[in-house]
């Protein structure tokens, strides 16, 4: 039975240039093993693994412990045929579908144009494969000209079309959900052309615009047999290599069947390992719509057949793939090991390889149930967003949203099979948001080394790194950094997959090509203009990549080198500023836009993620967590000095006195947003905080807390306690939403 899984070292438990690794069983006997991808503590001493087992004898439904151990591992890499039983092949049918832009009104920005009137009949008549007519009749809430009631209206004839039509199909798409736009197509993408028409009486306006044409279906095939026959005739060249198994990353295009003409966007990219010398074969089929810099980006519908020895093994039916987006899909050769791996979790977090989540933490029976029945119900298919907010910016609390997202926490306090299926299928569909630039040259994500002046979020760039303009491109996905969750670490941690190791590179290539190419002073990556919250996460990936990429991977150093640029800046910045009158003496991050004020639950955000930074030995992460905790660790610290604790986790703080100047005392910072406010030991709890939510900033504090405690900050530990103690509903809500269950080392 063989078995692929990650496993985290604590710093200086195995120094694997100097011992190897191998593993014995419950039984006392040996198991074949072999270690891949290393990632090194600063000590030199092994972070991170890619393990791969051959467990012998295993019988159904049979737990066995595997333990490991130091030595000398003797096992050679298996001998593999020249040329395996394997022959994948991969057949592309391409709609291209005409894609209709309906625009309803003639609004300009927030100035409301010619209104639709109470009363006034809309028909929107569809005429093609067949002819379908839709009649609105404006209601009070549609009437008028501004983008609010021409949204709905909008709606109002995507849902009469997606709950009426047998041939066409209506979507919002675009920023803000596309507002007062329709995007229209056929349901069945070869179906052919159609024309729409506006029958109407009324003075208001319409427009329509076709952002594609229909075009008869193309074939494209990707055939990566000779690439692997090839690849397995080189010495070394495989990322996974040893006595178990031997996996090799196949990069292979799609070509039209009839002319052999290279696709310039879709792409395969296949992860095939071989177990028992290509007995057993297991492909990641990687398909790719990335390409920077190649021409005509866009959005490609299309139908998959994933074929062995000419015989359909899997078929996708016709979907969308978006731009600069991806998914997988796994298959097997030969028999597929049904094994679950479950890691020694308590092993798993002294290895710092993540924050202290409370494994004490009892979920229940019902929890996981109806997170595997809302599995089960959601669109985990290619480009599905499973349970991922297509619009980022949506404000509130949110699962995707915190140090790792629920269904992550979920995972690691149960290590329940539904929990861990959840995380997956949400790690699968954050590969179908549209932020995947891949650079054709390096086949890497898209780097600033190469490309300093490349802008993805703030228009083009004028220079030579500006990105082929895109056409067919809405999607459902509005992407901003300051609501990212953690979609791919913990899923490579657990599994070795490159996949998830790539998905953790592409989020940390857009946490700094997101940002005005100007302020992140180009090349440097800096991300110190997002809002706080965004600083926080944009942190958070370039610390995954840097912790999670093999010390001989070829973007290792880049990625460090970017977190260190920011680590740089932020202890320039605050704890070594020249001017100190600059700064918030209290340890305080400003908001960008006005410096006058902080958001203490944002600065907690900042805290929790270099606090495990500072854990991983960055110095200076410690030396940037030490200024800043006086502020995130002193607003719990300091009721004696006249700061309520019960004010702690409020949403906001003024920092600056009448004359503009930061204030250095915490009972005037008291003072100066409660005036003549006593503060003793029974002020209740602002219920702003939300004291009894395992989400509100009460929580978030707690979090922070916890993770300012195990990163060494004097009195943390015992803030933590005390905070506890003033709000015991939260212990229970994180049976059910463990996303910030944090807890002192």
């Amino acid at each position: 039975m063989p078995v692929t899984f990650g496993q985290p070292f604590k710093a200086g438990d195995w120094k694997h240039k100097e011992a190897g690794l191998v593993a014995r069983d419950n039984f006392n006997a040996a198991v074949t093993l072999q270690a891949d991808d290393i990632s090194s503590h600063r000590d030199g001493s092994a972070r991170f693994a890619v393990l791969s087992a051959q467990v012998t004898g295993l019988q159904a439904n049979e737990r066995r412990i595997i333990s490991l151990f130091k030595g000398t591992n003797s096992a050679l890499p298996a001998a593999l045929p020249a040329d395996p039983a394997w022959n994948l092949e991969l057949e592309a049918k391409v709609y291209t579908q005409q894609t209709t832009l309906v625009k309803f009104g003639d609004r300009s920005g927030h100035t409301p144009g010619t209104p639709f009137l109470q009363g006034e009949q809309i028909t929107l008549r569809l005429t093609g494969p067949v002819t379908e007519n839709f009649t609105l009749t404006v209601n009070a809430s549609q009437a008028g000209g501004g983008f609010d009631t021409l949204t709905k209206i909008a709606e109002a004839f995507m849902a009469m079309i997606n709950s009426q039509s047998t041939a066409y199909a209506a979507s919002k798409m675009g920023e803000g959900g596309g507002f007062e736009s329709l995007w229209l197509t056929t349901k069945n993408p070869a179906a052919g052309a159609f024309q729409v028409q506006f029958v109407y009486a009324g003075q208001a306006k319409f427009s329509q615009t076709n952002l594609s044409n229909y075009l008869p279906p193309q074939v494209l095939v990707a055939k990566p047999q000779a690439e692997l026959k090839r690849q397995i005739g080189l010495p070394g060249n495989r990322r996974l290599n040893g006595g178990v198994v031997q996996e090799f990353t196949l990069v292979e295009p799609f070509r039209d069947v009839t002319t052999n003409a290279v696709h310039p966007q879709l792409t395969a990219r296949l992860h095939t390992r071989l177990y028992e010398s290509g007995q057993r074969i297991r492909t990641d089929a990687v398909v790719e719509n990335n390409w920077a810099y190649n021409s005509n980006p866009g959005n490609i519908t299309y139908s998959m057949s994933f074929k062995q020895a000419g015989q359909t093994v899997h078929q996708e039916p016709a979907f969308t793939h978006f731009h600069h987006a991806r998914w997988r899909k796994t298959l097997w050769t030969g028999t597929a090991p049904k094994v679950a791996i479950r890691h020694h979790m308590t092993y798993f977090m002294a290895s710092k390889i993540t924050w202290n989540y409370d494994l004490s933490v009892k979920v229940p029976e019902s929890v996981l149930a109806a997170l595997g029945t809302r599995l089960a119900n959601a669109n985990t298919g290619p480009m599905g967003n499973a349970f991922i907010t297509p619009y980022f910016p949506t404000t509130g609390g949110r699962e995707d949203i915190g140090p790792l997202p629920r269904w992550t926490a979920l995972f690691l306090v149960t290590q329940d099979d539904r929990a861990k299926a959840a995380m997956l299928a949400n790690a699968d569909a954050a590969a179908g948001i549209p932020i995947h630039y891949r650079d054709s040259v390096t086949d890497q994500p898209i780097d600033l080394d190469r490309h300093p002046g490349v802008a993805l979020r703030y228009g083009q760039s004028t220079t030579a790194d500006a990105l082929p303009a895109m056409t067919n491109s809405a999607t459902p996905w509005t992407v901003d950094t300051a609501h990212q969750g953690s979609f791919a670490f913990i899923p490579y941690i657990v599994t070795g997959d490159v996949f998830h190791l790539d998905e953790v590179m592409f989020w940390a290539a857009l946490n700094m090509a997101a940002v005005n190419p100007g302020y992140r002073n180009y090349g440097e990556g800096l991300v110190f203009s997002d809002q706080v919250r965004g600083q926080a996460w944009a942190l958070r990936s370039l610390g995954e990549a840097a912790r999670a990429l093999p010390d001989n991977h070829a973007m290792k150093n880049y990625y460090q080198k970017r977190l260190d640029n920011n680590l740089t800046w932020y202890v320039n910045r605050y704890p070594l500023n020249p001017n100190p009158a600059s700064v918030s003496p209290l340890g305080a991050i400003e908001k960008n836009d006005d410096p006058s004020v902080t958001g203490p639950w944002q600065n907690d955000f900042v805290n929790i993620v270099i606090s495990l930074l500072a854990e991983d030995g960055h110095p200076q992460a410690q030396t940037y967590n030490n200024w800043l905790s006086r502020f995130t660790v002193g607003r719990f610290r300091n009721e004696a000095n006249g700061f309520c604790l019960a004010k702690a986790p409020t949403p906001f703080l003024n920092l600056k006195d009448s004359n503009g100047a930061y204030t250095n005392n915490w009972s005037t910072l008291f003072q100066m947003n409660w005036p003549n406010q006593q503060c003793n030991s029974t002020t209740p709890i602002d219920p702003g905080s939300y004291p009894s939510s395992p989400e509100g900033y009460a929580a978030n504090a707690r979090a922070m807390l916890s993770a300012a405690s195990n990163s060494g900050i004097a009195g943390a530990a015992q803030a933590y306690a005390a905070w506890r103690s003033m709000t015991p509903a939260i212990d229970s809500g994180f049976t059910s939403d463990p996303t910030w269950a944090i807890v002192p080392r």
